[in-house]
């Protein structure tokens, strides 16, 4: 008997919740770039920043925090089974590269830099995180795309066997006997 294949899709629950998660980071990172640039209120020393932008900052981070925890959460089946059997490493790998430099960058804002490099690293952060934003309907673009694909293109690797030599058993690939 075949082994049964890993399992690559997520949960609906866990999928809601990394979509509402990623939905939630890029809003308030998007409503903090819009009050910091663009949103002035008259203090009593000339134009200030809004008080809103410094709540978008806060939901943010805490926004970055559920982030973190399922990203950790992707990794030991939806990844590493995903990467093993060469489904969408493009768009995959991609997002893994951007969340690792998002994590990092952020912390970098946080904790490493200091107000010389503060300016670099937050562009450096926005520009990652708005790409991340596009990157996840990317990728999940790119898996409804090869859902649609036949089974047999998707799970035979190119060139194994010649295709008089395959037949279709049961919804897998398989050589004739003999």
């Amino acid at each position: 008997m075949p082994s049964r294949p890993r399992q690559i899709r997520l949960g609906k629950r866990h999928e809601a919740a990394v979509h509402l998660c990623l939905a939630a980071l890029v809003l308030t990172g998007l409503l903090w770039l819009l009050f910091h640039f663009f949103v002035v209120v008259p203090g009593d020393f000339g134009e200030q920043h809004h008080p809103l932008e410094a709540w978008w900052l806060r939901l943010h981070g805490f926004a970055g925090m559920g982030g973190l925890m399922l990203f950790g959460s992707l990794m030991p089946h939806h990844i590493r089974n995903a990467w093993q059997h060469g489904a969408s490493r493009w768009s995959g790998g991609a997002l893994v590269v951007l969340l690792s430099v998002l994590t990092l960058s952020a912390y970098a804002l946080y904790y490493a830099g200091g107000e010389e490099t503060r300016a670099w690293i937050s562009n450096f952060h926005w520009v990652a995180g708005c790409a991340l934003g596009l990157g996840l309907p990317l990728h999940i673009l790119q898996r409804q795309r090869n859902r649609r694909r036949p089974a047999v293109a998707r799970s035979q690797p190119a060139a194994t066997a010649p295709a008089d030599e395959l037949r279709l058993v049961r919804g897998r690939c398989d050589t004739p006997p003999g």
